[in-house]
């Protein structure tokens, strides 16, 4: 006797098809939720990386007089250690603990600050140090930060550190040029070529194709190092600046600044 099978296979399949056509119309839903809910983060990101855009544009510089006018604390000061939070490499919140060497505007005596910031942008108060040397030195332009804790203070939201860098006859000097601020006065005129030493007085061109390093080193007046301690190529050394002293009673103007030594600590 010959047994037939076809209703039974017929059955199966079909019920295999429904199976099928249910699951993708569950499907359907669950992929049209998530990207709801994914695009109003993408359409939030997208919103605030235009705002910064225009923020951007619509920024004026501001001169280091009315930096220091505006500031809580203008001081001379050590970067210790710091610990942000990244995305894709780029710092977006996180905490910078300088050390005082040299009040200059302060409210009161003080020897340790916690600089809190958040957000990204080209103004914003984070800072990079190579962790096994000795740690760069800035002159920073600070804020109260109501909202914090005792100590924490916020970075001027126009620009909040110059880079400070030591001579090899251990004088303080602002590292030259100066971008992202303004200057009134020929300030051109007092700045003078030096030999740097210590934190932050070379930096790492390797990154850049032939052209783009050709670009920098004029426009940053470096020289390359020879022999670099470390078998390191493209290195090259800073070499203009105006000294500490120059720039703090000619281009801060001392006005603006804490005369009371008491109150400074000294």
């Amino acid at each position: 006797m010959k047994l037939n099978f076809d209703h039974s296979t017929d059955v199966k399949t079909g019920m295999k098809q429904t199976i099928l056509i249910l699951l993708l119309l569950l499907a359907v839903p669950l992929a049209a939720q998530e990207q709801d809910s994914e695009a109003p983060q993408e359409g939030q990101a997208s919103q605030e990386q235009n705002s910064q855009e225009q923020a951007e544009q619509e920024w004026t510089p501001r001169t280091p007089s009315e930096l220091a006018a505006e500031s809580d604390y203008v001081v001379l000061a050590q970067l210790d250690i710091y610990k942000y939070e990244k995305r894709r490499d780029i710092p977006v919140s996180g905490d910078s603990w300088f050390d005082v060497l040299v009040p200059y505007k302060v409210p009161r005596p003080v020897e340790r600050f916690k600089v809190v910031e958040e957000g990204f942008g080209e103004r914003k108060c984070y800072f990079e140090a190579d962790r096994w040397s000795e740690m760069p030195r800035y002159l920073l332009f600070l804020v109260d930060y109501p909202d914090g804790e005792a100590g924490e203070v916020r970075g001027h939201p126009d620009g909040c550190a110059l880079s400070v860098l030591a001579t090899t006859d251990n004088r303080y000097v602002v590292r030259w040029p100066i971008e992202n601020m303004r200057f009134e006065t020929d300030v051109e005129s007092l700045v003078e070529e030096f030999e740097f030493q210590g934190p932050g007085a070379t930096v790492d061109l390797s990154d850049r194709i032939g052209f783009r390093r050709e670009e920098e080193v004029e426009r940053l007046f470096l020289e390359p190092v020879e022999n670099d301690d470390r078998g390191r190529d493209f290195i090259y050394r800073y070499t203009r600046g105006i000294p500490l002293g120059v720039f703090r009673e000619e281009v801060i103007g001392t006005e603006h600044l804490t005369r009371d030594r008491v109150q400074r600590g000294g």
